[in-house]
C-alpha cells in the first residue's frame, strides 16, 4: 500500500480522473442519440455518429475513453504482478491507441459499402477493441485479485469482468441471430439487430473501469 499521503493523492486522482472520463464518453453518447436521431439504434452501430454534423463530439468521446482507460491502468499498475497481468496491462495500452485510431480515423456507414483508408483503419482499431477488451480485463483482473488489497473486492471485480465477456458475446451473438431469424438480412443492415447490443457492450466495458477505479479510490482511504 502507498505510504504516504502525497502518493496516496496521486492514486486517488488517476482514479477519480478515469472516472470523470469514463462518464464523459457516457454521456456523450447518449446525447448523440438524441442529436443525431437518424442513427436507428437499433441497428447502427456508435462509430456512425462521427459521420457528419456533430462528428466531432463522437471523436472526442472516443478520446475520453482512451484517456480514461489509460489513467486507469497508471492508477493500478502498481498491483499488477503477474505475467498476464503485465500483458493484460501492455495490451491494454495498444487498446488505448486503437482508441484513439478510432477517434482520429472516420468509419464508413455501415450501408456504405466503399472503401477508404481512414475506414479501413477505423474497423481494425474497432475490432482490437471490441476482440481484445475482454481478453485484457481478464488478464488485469486476474493479476488485481491476487493482491491482497484487492480481496474485498473479489466479487465487484469478478462479475464486472466476467460482463465484458458477456457483453461481447452478446453483440456477436445478435448479429448471428438476426441473420438466422432472417437468412435475407444480409451483412448489415435494418434487420441485423446489433445497435443496441453494440451500445450495451461499450457500456460495458466502461463501467469495468469505473469499478476497478472505485475500489482503487476505496483503497486510499
Amino acid at each position: 500500500m502507498v505510504d504516504n499521503f502525497g502518493g496516496l493523492m496521486i492514486y486517488s486522482i488517476l482514479s477519480i480522473a478515469a472516472i470523470i472520463f469514463a462518464v464523459l464518453f457516457l454521456l456523450t453518447l447518449t446525447l448523440l442519440h438524441l442529436l443525431k436521431p437518424e442513427y436507428d439504434p437499433k441497428w447502427r452501430m456508435i462509430s456512425e455518429y462521427e459521420i457528419g454534423k456533430y462528428g466531432s463530439l463522437m471523436q472526442g468521446a472516443f478520446f475520453a475513453w482512451a484517456a480514461s482507460l489509460l489513467l486507469m491502468m497508471i492508477a493500478a499498475w502498481r498491483f499488477v504482478g503477474s505475467v498476464g497481468g503485465i500483458i493484460g496491462w501492455v495490451w491494454f495500452l495498444i487498446i488505448v491507441l486503437a482508441l484513439v485510431g478510432a477517434g482520429v480515423f472516420k468509419t464508413n456507414a455501415i450501408t456504405d459499402n466503399s472503401t477508404s483508408r481512414d475506414h479501413t483503419i477505423h474497423t481494425l482499431c474497432g475490432s482490437i477493441v471490441i476482440l481484445t477488451f475482454p481478453i485484457a480485463s481478464t488478464l488485469v483482473a486476474n493479476s488485481l485479485l491476487r493482491s491482497p488489497f484487492w480481496e474485498p473486492y473479489t466479487l465487484a471485480v469478478f462479475n464486472f469482468t466476467l460482463l465484458n465477456w458477456l457483453g461481447m458475446i452478446g453483440f456477436f451473438g445478435s448479429i448471428i441471430w438476426s441473420r438466422k431469424k432472417d437468412p435475407s438480412a444480409g451483412r448489415v443492415g435494418p434487420k441485423v439487430l446489433l445497435g443496441w447490443p453494440n451500445r450495451i457492450m461499450v457500456l460495458l466495458y466502461n463501467v469495468w473501469v469505473i469499478v476497478l477505479a472505485v475500489c482503487v479510490i476505496q483503497m486510499m482511504k
